[in-house]
C-alpha cells in the first residue's frame, strides 16, 4: 500500500467568520437547506437542498480525517479558499485576517500533525506584513505558503521585485509556494462567471509559471520551490514556447532557458483527461508531480485513482502518490501511516 499525500485541499474555518469587518465572511444555512457563503459583496450559493458549502469536512479535522481514512489518504495539506485571500481589502482588515486564518489552520492541524499540514496565507497588499506573517506562521507549523495570481488584484506580476522579500522569506523557511488562482471580480462582488473557474484558473497558472521562469526569480532564489495546480495550465503543453521566448524576447530577465529551472517547479495532478495527465508526467518527470485533487472543490476527483490509471512503474507511482510530497514538505511516512485505518 503506497504512502499517499493530497496537497490540494481547502478549508473554511468558523474562527474566520465575521472577522474581516464589512467583508464578513458569513456562512449561512438558508431555510431550504441551501448554503450561502458571503465575503464582501460576493455571494456563493449552493444548489437548493445542497448543503455542500456547509459540510463539516470544511472545518472539522475529525470529519476530515475520517473521510481521509475512507479514501485511503494518509496526509493532506490544507489551504484557505481563494475567495478569502482579501488582497483587495485595506491592510487594516487584511493583515489581522490573514493571521486569524493561519491560526485557525494551525489549530486544525495541531491534533494530527503527522497527517495534516497547512499552507499559510499572507496579506500581499502589505509586503512587510506578509514577511512578518510568514515568520509567524512558520513558527506555528506551516509547511508551505499559499499565494494567488497577483497582477489583477495587486498590479504586479509574480516575478516583480516587489514580491522578492516574500520569496526570500519562503526560501529562508524552506516553504514551497502553492500558487493557487482566484476568481477575479470577487473584490467587486462579481466573479460568478463559471468560465473563470473552468478556464481562467488554467490561464492564471500558466501566467504565473511563465513569469517565474522568465522573470529571473529562480536566479535570485535558486532554492525556491513552487507548485502549479491544475497540472500547470498550459505549461507542460507549451513549454517549448517559453524556451523559444528566452532566445527571442528581449525583456526576458532569466539567465538561462526555462528548462534549466525545471526542478524548481512542481505540478499537481488535477488534470481530468488521462492523455493530458500522461503527458504531464512524461514532460515533468515523476519527481516533479504531486497528487492534488482540490478536495472539497467543485472539480474534486479521486486523485490517487487518476494516478493508478496511468499504469506507471511502481517506483514512479510511489513518488507521485506521496514520496515527492514527503521530500518537499518534510513529512514522515512512517509516523503518518502508523495509525492507518483501513475502511472497507
Amino acid at each position: 500500500m503506497s504512502f499517499t499525500v493530497d496537497i490540494h485541499s481547502h478549508v473554511l474555518m468558523p474562527q474566520t467568520m465575521n472577522a474581516a469587518g464589512a467583508y464578513g465572511p458569513e456562512l449561512i444555512r438558508e431555510p431550504d437547506g441551501t448554503g450561502l457563503f458571503r465575503i464582501g459583496k460576493y455571494e456563493f450559493r449552493s444548489k437548493p437542498g445542497d448543503g455542500y458549502i456547509l459540510d463539516e469536512r470544511w472545518h472539522d479535522p475529525k470529519a476530515r480525517l475520517a473521510d481521509m481514512d475512507r479514501n485511503g489518504i494518509d496526509v493532506m495539506g490544507v489551504s484557505v479558499s481563494p475567495l478569502t485571500y482579501l488582497y483587495w481589502a485595506d491592510p487594516e482588515i487584511a493583515v489581522p485576517f490573514a493571521s486569524i486564518q493561519n491560526d485557525s489552520m494551525s489549530d486544525f492541524c495541531a491534533g494530527n500533525p503527522d497527517r495534516l499540514f497547512y499552507f499559510a496565507t499572507i496579506p500581499l497588499q502589505d509586503i512587510a506584513a506578509s514577511v512578518r506573517e510568514i515568520d509567524r506562521a512558520a513558527a506555528r507549523g506551516a509547511r508551505g505558503l499559499n499565494m494567488g495570481q497577483t497582477d489583477v488584484a495587486l498590479g504586479h506580476m509574480p516575478d516583480a521585485e516587489h514580491f522578492w522579500p516574500v520569496y526570500e522569506a519562503a526560501e529562508r523557511h524552506n516553504l514551497p509556494i502553492l500558487f493557487h488562482p482566484y476568481p477575479p471580480g470577487i473584490e467587486h462582488g462579481t466573479g460568478e462567471n463559471q468560465l473563470v473557474w473552468i478556464a481562467g484558473y488554467l490561464a492564471q497558472s500558466t501566467m504565473t509559471g511563465a513569469a517565474m521562469l522568465l522573470g529571473g526569480v529562480f536566479d535570485q532564489f535558486p532554492n525556491l520551490k513552487i507548485i502549479l495546480p491544475h497540472g500547470g495550465g498550459a505549461m507542460p503543453y507549451q513549454w517549448g514556447r517559453f524556451d523559444y521566448a528566452f532566445e527571442r524576447m528581449r525583456n526576458v530577465k532569466a539567465k538561462y532557458a526555462p528548462s534549466h529551472y525545471k526542478a524548481n517547479i512542481f505540478y499537481d495532478s488535477l488534470v481530468h483527461d488521462v492523455r493530458s495527465r500522461r503527458h504531464l508526467v512524461d514532460f515533468a518527470g515523476a519527481d516533479q508531480v504531486l497528487v492534488g485533487d482540490n478536495y472539497m472543490g467543485w472539480d474534486a476527483v479521486d486523485g490517487f485513482s487518476m494516478i493508478r490509471e496511468l499504469n506507471l512503474p511502481a517506483a514512479d507511482e510511489e513518488k507521485i502518490m506521496g514520496l515527492n510530497a514527503a521530500r518537499l514538505f518534510g513529512l514522515d511516512p512512517v509516523r503518518a501511516t502508523a495509525g492507518r485505518v483501513t475502511v472497507a
